[in-house]
């Protein structure tokens, strides 16, 4: 369910790729082969380890973070993942330590609607193949899918979605020595 209160949130997530268990399923069913791993707020598509976590503020990212207040990513198989609203006040935060991964489109629950819910087919199919490896769009073609939408699915909840803005947060460590 959707947590309310913050204009950010931030979690420790596992990466699905290439190789792992039902990877060849999940990609057959979303019919995007291009994908070598999937970056989402989708938990089903990219577990959190341990919750989701609202942030008001991009300082209380960096307090959580010194003071262990999240699980330390698993090196090469987890991350630090920081999305917010597109379009919200913190849509364009720009920090060194936040990596930009693209765009995703969900509904009020978090699954994406890119991710989670079937092939994109019809005028969607075009916007759905030119998303990164990663599975995440950029800006413009978030914006045009998240237009089209709800004519397209006739309405269906899945439909009517936010655009999120994901971010690798780089840990002290990488972000020092890169």
């Amino acid at each position: 369910m959707l947590q309310n209160g913050g204009e950010m949130w931030l979690s420790t997530r596992r990466i699905r790729r290439r190789g792992d268990p039902e990877w060849d399923q999940y990609i057959g069913f979303i019919g995007l082969p291009h994908l070598q791993e999937i970056r989402t707020i989708d938990s089903w598509c990219n577990p959190c380890v341990d919750g989701n976590y609202p942030l008001v503020a991009l300082d209380e990212l960096w307090e959580r973070l010194e003071m262990d207040l999240l699980p330390v990513p698993v090196s090469g198989r987890e991350y630090y993942l920081l999305f917010t609203d597109a379009f919200g006040p913190n849509g364009s935060v720009q920090h060194p330590r936040l990596k930009p991964l693209g765009y995703d489109l969900s509904d009020e629950t978090w699954t994406s609607s890119l991710l989670n819910c079937g092939p994109w087919q019809g005028v969607l199919e075009p916007i759905a193949r030119r998303t990164g490896q990663n599975g995440l769009l950029a800006l413009e073609d978030a914006k045009l899918a998240q237009s089209l939408l709800p004519e397209v699915w006739k309405n269906d909840p899945h439909s009517f979605v936010t655009v999120w803005a994901l971010f690798e947060v780089m840990e002290r460590a990488d972000f020092e020595f890169s």
